[in-house]
């Protein structure tokens, strides 16, 4: 896996998460097949970026907690 820097990953895991809240807090109605699809793929991108922040802060310690990044966990409607 390529190495990014904790600054970069913090970056990316607020972007996706933005996403996730945007998306999650569309009423069903304006929802469109798209929009279910780019959330799957968000919410699967959030997962693997978690995990590659879980290894991270392994070998740092100026990282702060990965749940102090994301708003809350929109797949139990948390925010």
């Amino acid at each position: 896996m390529p190495e990014v820097s904790g600054n970069t990953l913090v970056m990316a895991i607020q972007a996706v998460d933005g996403e996730i809240q945007r998306l999650s807090g569309l009423p069903d109605e304006q929802m469109v097949p798209e929009d279910y699809l780019m959330l799957e793929a968000y919410l699967k991108s959030a997962d693997e970026l978690e995990r590659a922040y879980s290894e991270a802060l392994r070998h740092a310690i100026n990282l702060p907690p990965y749940a102090q990044l994301v708003r809350g966990d929109a797949r139990n409607g948390q925010s």
